[in-house]
């Protein structure tokens, strides 16, 4: 049995255009089974040039479609424009994208139930599922259509996972968790463990039971290795939208808004808020029990102590305005200077006392 939603191989550049609200400059006809890049590519493939020098480069190669922005096609000015098929949109970047998810299949999409996957029966399953070997899942687990669970992913029990997610290998699903529609979840991901919690005294540290769980809205991608903690009370929440790059540790009860972009090695203690669109670069930290508002950008390695206000750019540690940070740095990097004038400041000082 194949999944009733595995990816046709081939498509007309007419469709691609019509399904990326693009134009088509050249053969109509044409048809493409992949995208790749340029130096990849062969006389079926589509590839994209948002520069100049770039779109030079493609014009040389065996791509059989460019995509590629009005402005750039019309300033280049070459013979082998002629023998190209274009697709023309301001935002090349975007379509080039949606066309190479339009034409690569999904990974692990089988459409079949393993017969070595541990299923317990009081499971809902959709249709044209793909669960591989290795698989465990418990009690009271409901799974929508089309989803894909690779080999030894675990799901605990009363999970609910909606359609068309992707879970990769080694994934573990804690119980309670509950996944919207068209997730992913890379390997070695780990949804719903334990809060760090507790209570310490003179007798030491004494655990706080985590009794909420973990919600992934719609449309989140999550990075290998990615460990989100499940909530003290109440859940954590991964908002529609979001995308977390590998290594990214989320604490319990922290509320992620739609959009936000978290990048690798970055980590968030428990009960702080994210608002819509927020950027936290490499290694960044946030401290708990604070709010950053919409469209905040924190950079790489950024230690964020305290709340933001919308549209802030911080870095630095502790953070702050990344223009006061810089000139804090370059007064910094003064500091020596600074010292020898005031060593003869004093030098001189002193003689004149004499």
């Amino acid at each position: 049995m194949i999944a009733e939603n595995v990816k046709e191989n081939k498509y007309k550049i007419s469709k691609l255009a019509e399904m990326t609200n693009s134009e088509v400059k050249g053969d109509q006809e044409i048809v493409v089974d992949n995208a790749c890049g340029v130096a990849e590519s062969i006389n079926s493939s589509v590839t994209f040039a948002d520069q100049k020098e770039y779109l030079s480069e493609a014009l040389k190669s065996k791509a059989a479609v460019i995509v590629s922005s009005y402005k750039i096609c019309e300033e280049m000015e070459s013979d082998l424009k002629a023998k190209k098929t274009f697709l023309l949109t301001d935002h090349p970047r975007r379509v080039y994208a949606k066309i190479a998810d339009i034409l690569t299949s999904r990974p692990y999409e089988n459409g079949k139930i393993s017969k070595r996957a541990v299923i317990d029966p009081s499971c809902q399953l959709g249709k044209g599922l793909s669960v591989h070997p290795g698989v465990v899942i418990a009690e009271n687990v409901k799974i929508g259509d089309n989803s894909i669970i690779a080999p030894g992913v675990i799901i605990g029990p009363d999970v609910e996972i909606d359609e068309n997610c992707l879970l990769h290998p080694g994934v573990i699903i804690e119980r309670d968790t509950i996944i919207k529609d068209h997730v992913i979840i890379q390997s070695g991901a780990v949804i719903g463990s334990d809060g760090f919690g507790f209570a310490t005294d003179k007798s030491g540290h004494h655990k706080i039971p985590q009794q909420g769980n973990v919600i992934i809205e719609s449309e989140v991608e999550i990075g290998a290795n990615v460990t989100i903690d499940r909530g003290a009370s109440g859940p954590t929440i991964i908002k529609k939208g979001t995308k977390l790059d590998n290594l990214i540790q989320i604490g319990h009860n922290v509320e992620v808004g739609e959009e936000s972009l978290l990048v690798a090695q970055s980590g968030i203690a428990g009960s702080t808020k994210l608002g819509r669109r927020v950027t936290l670069g490499g290694q960044a930290g946030v401290v708990g029990h604070i709010n950053l508002a919409d469209n905040t950008i924190a950079a790489a390695r950024a230690m964020v102590t305290s709340r933001t206000n919308e549209g802030d750019f911080i870095s630095g540690a502790p953070a702050q305005l990344h223009r006061d940070a810089l000139k804090e740095q370059a007064y910094l990097r003064r500091l020596p200077k600074y010292i020898e004038r005031i060593k003869e400041l004093e030098k001189r000082l002193s003689e004149l006392e004499k």
